[in-house]
């Protein structure tokens, strides 16, 4: 009873949801893992640099701890990166060496928020770590709620703008692709003139109750404005953009909506690098393969063309 009494108090938040941290390490040791999931915590492992790149992409954890024993990570660039590209996302340094005023200077001098002695300061590694993760989560929250679209739910386009830079900048200095469909629906003034704005309202909730389903947890789907709509794809290179995208027309097209029927929608594609190598590059390519799309005769899609390509007509 007492451990489960533990859990709760460390790792969880009031609503249950547990604290996900990332550990790296050259040498998971099992009792170190224990440890910290006994507090609570949902423990993701890694090894190395890409290995951790990763595992941040994917699991979005709320911390990292870094084994101060592994070696090629540099701590410096380690935090450069998490406050450039993972929105300050908290590191705490831990390791065998005697926790001594000058090495937490250094360690706070680095970036992190603070060194911890193991296994001697485990209680005190998991009172921090509970502290972080939990200031981690209300602040998800709260920028959660500050930049959601009030009709949709989704994300608004301060958020998608913030969301569009992070993945840019993660393509520029690690190389992993991201992808961008901008999604218009077709007709929408004619469907608000015909049944009404509430019926154009639910038309706007239906595609977004649709990207939502369709989105993994890494990507960002948005609401532009009005009829206009994004959907932001990590790690996706150009091909399987195109195939998403095609799959997402397909899926709304075969989903009519009660009070209004059968609707459509015309979506552009670009990615990075394959057709941009910019955040403003890469929302023009996807915006005027969007426009394309539409002058062809909508519910369809457009890729954009390669960077030493030019689209026909624009």
């Amino acid at each position: 009873m007492k451990a489960k009494l533990k859990k709760k108090k460390y790792g969880q938040t009031g609503g249950g949801n547990r604290g996900r941290v990332l550990f790296i390490t050259a040498d998971p040791v099992a009792i170190q893992r224990e440890f910290l999931e006994s507090a609570g915590f949902e423990i993701l492992d890694a090894s190395s640099s890409a290995a951790a790149m990763v595992s941040l992409q994917r699991a979005r954890p709320h911390l990292v701890i870094l084994s101060s024993a592994i070696k090629g990570v540099s701590i410096p660039e380690l935090t450069h990166m998490l406050s450039q590209t993972h929105d300050d996302l908290p590191l705490i340094m831990v390791g065998a060496e005697p926790a001594t005023t000058e090495r937490r200077h250094s360690a706070l001098l680095a970036g992190a928020f603070g060194y911890f002695q193991l296994p001697l300061e485990r209680e005190m590694l998991i009172l921090r770590a509970s502290q972080l993760v939990a200031i981690r989560q209300t602040i998800d929250r709260l920028r959660s709620e500050a930049d959601l679209d009030s009709l949709t739910g989704l994300a608004n386009r301060r958020r998608f703008r913030l969301a569009l830079n992070r993945d840019v900048e993660r393509w520029r200095r690690y190389s992993v692709p991201c992808a961008l469909l901008l999604l218009d629906i077709d007709h929408m003034k004619a469907i608000n003139d015909r049944h009404g704005h509430p019926a154009g309202d639910g038309v706007i909730r239906h595609i977004a109750s649709t990207l939502r389903e369709v989105s993994r947890d890494n990507d960002i789907a948005a609401r532009l404005g009005g009829e206009e709509f994004a959907l932001l794809l990590a790690g996706v290179a150009q091909d399987k953009a195109a195939l998403a995208a095609e799959r997402l027309r397909s899926i709304i097209a075969r989903q009519p909506v009660e009070g209004v029927g059968d609707i459509s929608v015309s979506i552009g594609v670009a990615a990075c690098p394959a057709h941009a190598d910019s955040e403003r590059t890469l929302y023009t390519a996807s915006d005027r393969a969007l426009y394309v799309a539409k002058n062809e005769g909508r519910n369809r899609v457009s890729v954009a063309p390669l960077l030493q390509e030019k689209l026909p007509g624009v």
